[in-house]
C-alpha cells in the first residue's frame, strides 16, 4: 500500500492574478440626479453620473471569484507527531526554508487543513471625472459573515475613505491602486461570507464622472 498523497496541491499561493470587474459586475444604487449604463463608443462602457448626481456602486468579491476552503491531507497512514500547521505559514519541513531535509518531514504529515481561497491585495479603480470637481470620491471594503438565526456579522476591513482616489477633473481616465491594509490581506475561506468593495461619488453642478471598473489583484491558492 503506497504511503505518499494521492495528489498533489500545492502549499503556497500565486500572487499575479488578476481579475478584471466592469459595469456589468458592478451593482449601481442610485440615491440622486442620473446615474445610467452607457456605452460611449466601441469597447468603452461606463457608469456615466450626470452633474448633481450620487451614485453608490458595489461588488462582492466573493460572487466574482470562486473560493475553497481548505482540506487535509490525503495519506494512506499517519505516521504519529502532533501534526504541523497549515501550509501557508512558514514551516520548517520545507525545503526552501531549511535546505537539509528535516526529520518532520518524514514523521508528521500535517494534520492541519492547507490553506485555500482567495487573497484580496488591491484594487485598481477606472475612472473619469469631467466639467469640475467632484465633490465625493470614497472607497471601502468590509467583509460579512452569515449564520443561521443571527444577526449579520460585518467587519470592516479597508476604512471608508478617499483611500487614494481623486477628485480633480482629467482630460483621461484615472487609473488608481487602492491596496488593502496589510491585516486585511488574507486567505478568504469561510462559507457563507461575502467581501463587498463599494465605491462612493458625487458630482456637483456642471460636473460629470464615469466608473469604468475595477481590476482586483489577486493572491489565488486552487491548485
Amino acid at each position: 500500500m503506497p504511503k505518499t498523497q494521492s495528489r498533489y496541491q500545492q502549499d503556497l499561493g500565486f500572487t499575479d492574478a488578476r481579475l478584471f470587474v466592469g459595469p456589468g459586475d458592478v451593482v449601481s444604487i442610485q440615491s440622486g440626479g442620473t446615474v445610467a449604463l452607457t456605452r460611449n463608443g466601441v469597447a468603452d462602457v461606463s457608469f456615466n453620473l450626470s452633474n448633481s448626481s450620487t451614485g453608490i456602486f458595489m461588488l462582492n468579491v466573493s460572487q466574482a471569484i470562486i473560493r475553497r476552503t481548505g482540506f487535509g491531507e490525503d495519506l494512506m497512514e499517519q505516521y504519529g507527531g502532533s501534526g504541523i500547521p497549515a501550509s501557508a505559514q512558514v514551516q520548517l519541513y520545507r525545503p526552501d526554508v531549511i535546505p537539509g531535509m528535516n526529520t518532520g518531514q518524514q514523521l508528521q504529515p500535517r494534520t492541519a487543513f492547507k490553506v485555500k481561497g482567495y487573497k484580496l491585495l488591491s484594487m485598481d479603480v477606472i475612472y473619469l471625472i469631467a466639467g469640475a470637481a467632484i465633490t465625493t470620491n470614497t472607497i471601502r471594503v468590509d467583509e460579512v459573515k452569515f449564520a443561521n438565526n443571527v444577526a449579520n456579522a460585518v467587519t470592516s476591513v479597508l476604512a471608508n475613505g478617499a483611500n487614494g482616489l481623486a477628485t480633480a477633473t482629467q482630460a483621461n481616465p484615472y487609473t488608481t491602486n487602492v491596496p488593502l491594509p496589510a491585516a486585511g490581506q488574507i486567505y478568504r475561506t469561510l462559507a457563507d461570507e461575502g467581501l463587498w468593495i463599494e465605491i462612493n461619488m458625487a458630482t456637483p453642478g456642471g460636473g460629470t464622472a464615469r466608473l469604468y471598473g475595477l481590476d482586483l489583484v489577486l493572491e489565488y491558492n486552487f491548485n
